[in-house]
């Protein structure tokens, strides 16, 4: 090896180095804290982290479309239940629940870096661009608090780094590995159909320009698209062979926003972003418009810095009017026609907002001295921003992961019960059913973003009461009703419960909870025994390790 490939390749050995350095510094709280960290709740803890446990447990991950998951509503079918074969589950059978949340972590982390640093550094930056640029950039975007545990956000940048290298003639049979792990670690309703839309896009731009077709990136785009029809089987099962089955989102009713309220929304995905594809791009804005800014006035524009702009802004317009209500009926005509949801072209925008950055960079790096001084305040700054958005930091105020699923506790609960857990049924009353689940319960409520209409009418009829007396509960479950939970007017939405309210009258429907199979709730708020006979106390149960104090209740209804 000569001396200057020698000095090359321990350069980059540090670099490489340090970066992986840096995202195991991030991560340290995971391991240090281990499962008494405080794990994002919403849209994940209550329902994806679950339902991974549930397919663990019952020894389904990689079973049939029609096979039914017996331990929720009374047997969903896996379609319905969780719509992939998803590699990343693999990290959970391994290495437990918790472990592989953390694994899953750190391998979007690192996916992350190499897939921006590659695609930025081969084939968007300048040739002369300082590589802390490509390599500050690339770090930045590991340690963003990716939502879930897919490749979906992090893994984009790599996948377009294949795109890009075959799309210039690379024959390297990295790049079709790189598109097959990827169809089988993200997820095509969130982001891959946006990205093969995107590809699309720019197939049909390579065919305007050359006026010939770029087989081998149109095989590409046909390849991934075949990898994620066999990842998602499931899901494509559903749309030619669900039968009789009629989904829940058929009834989907969602309100319309004005135009006042539209524009909010255009405003805030714009400056913020969507929680489920965290840029933490907000002050980013600053370099970013200024630079293009900067640039019109030089009448310099980079193309590619304009189109990656107009992206962000016509997608987030997009993502604003769907709902306006003088668009509403048409993209909800389109919906019928391709179920989609179009906004989520926001998935995307990490992505765009980063390699905006190191364009915006590159740009300010040619002002002399002061350029490299304004590179390292604004990596530095937003280095520092994201630190501080840490998971740990902004989730301190809940329930650890510990706390909130409290096997011993619910343990406690499954060992007093008489029968096996599958010849009862349960209800949750003031906490998120994901926890029944996750604890082996048979649950008739839970959160699932495709089940049955017939059996969310059924299940109507046990909370019709309660729905009754708070108007937004009933348009929340009547008009979207993912959340099929055991609502009630005194907690409402609250499902923490962090002052227990006692619940003077808890309306069920008792018969129509037996009906479904219904014998026991598990309730962390005390129901009054003198207004509601129709149920009997038969234990409290607390743990030093657990959030909840639960009370069990059974229905009296049952096999009466």
């Amino acid at each position: 090896m000569s001396s200057r490939m020698s000095t090359f390749f321990n350069k980059a050995t540090v670099k490489y180095g340090i970066a992986l350095g840096v995202i195991f510094l991030y991560h340290l709280p995971y391991l240090i804290y281990w499962d008494n960290a405080p794990i994002t709740i919403h849209d994940n803890l209550d329902s994806t982290f679950a339902w991974v446990k549930v397919l663990l447990d019952s020894g389904m991950l990689f079973s049939s479309p029609n096979e039914p998951v017996l331990q929720v509503l009374n047997g969903l079918p896996k379609f319905a239940f969780y719509g992939s074969y998803d590699l990343g589950l693999l990290w959970f059978a391994l290495f437990g629940m918790y472990g592989g949340l953390v694994v899953n972590k750190i391998v979007m982390s690192v996916v992350g870096f190499f897939g921006m640093f590659l695609l930025l550094k081969k084939h968007l930056l300048p040739e002369n661009t300082p590589e802390l640029i490509p390599w500050g950039t690339a770090v930045l975007f590991s340690i963003l608090p990716f939502w879930s545990f897919t490749l979906s956000v992090s893994g984009i940048p790599l996948a377009c780094y294949a795109f890009m290298e075959i799309r210039q003639g690379e024959r390297s049979a990295v790049n079709w590995v790189i598109l097959f792990l990827f169809a089988f670690y993200s997820s095509l309703i969130l982001s891959g159909l946006f990205l093969l839309l995107v590809l699309a896009f720019i197939l049909v731009y390579d065919l305007i320009r050359q006026r010939k077709i770029n087989f081998r990136f149109l095989y590409a785009i046909i390849f991934l698209g075949l990898m994620y029809a066999i990842s998602h089987f499931p899901l494509v099962y559903s749309f030619f062979f669900k039968g009789d089955f009629v989904s829940h989102r058929t009834a989907f009713d969602l309100k319309t926003r004005t135009l006042s309220e539209s524009l909010e929304q255009l405003d805030a995905i714009f400056r913020f972003g969507q929680y489920h594809a965290h840029s933490l791009h907000t002050y980013l804005l600053i370099p970013i418009v200024g630079v293009l800014i900067f640039l019109i006035i030089k009448r310099q524009p980079l193309k590619r810095y304009l189109l990656l702009f107009l992206f962000i802004v016509i997608t987030s317009l997009l993502y604003a009017v769907l709902r306006w209500e003088l668009a509403a009926s048409f993209f909800n005509k389109i919906a019928q026609i391709l179920p989609i949801q179009l906004q989520r072209f926001h998935f995307l925008h990490p992505m765009a907002w980063y390699i905006l950055l190191a364009l915006a960079l590159s740009v300010i790096v040619r002002w002399q001295r002061l350029g490299k001084v304004l590179i390292i305040a604004i990596l530095g700054f937003q280095f520092l921003f994201i630190v501080d958005k840490h998971e740990i930091r902004t989730e301190s105020g809940q329930p650890s992961f510990k706390q909130f699923f409290a096997e011993s506790l619910f343990q406690e609960v499954r060992e007093f019960i008489p029968e096996a857990a599958e010849d009862y049924r349960v209800i949750s009353v003031g906490i998120h059913p994901s926890i029944s689940h996750y604890n082996g319960f048979y649950t008739l409520d839970g959160y699932f973003p495709n089940y049955p209409l017939e059996y969310k009418n059924d299940f109507r009829r046990i909370i019709a009461k309660e729905l009754a007396k708070d108007t937004y509960l009933t348009y929340y479950f009547d008009h979207w009703g993912s959340r099929c939970y055991a609502f009630n007017q005194t907690l409402r939405r609250d499902h923490l419960n962090p002052t227990p309210r006692k619940i003077r009258n808890l309306e069920y429907d008792y018969k129509a909870l037996a009906e479904m199979g219904g014998k026991y709730l598990l309730s962390s708020a005390e129901v009054d025994p003198e207004n509601n006979r129709e149920v009997k106390l038969l234990k409290v149960f607390e743990h030093p390790d657990s959030y909840w104090t639960i009370y069990l209740y059974e229905n009296k209804e049952y096999q009466k």
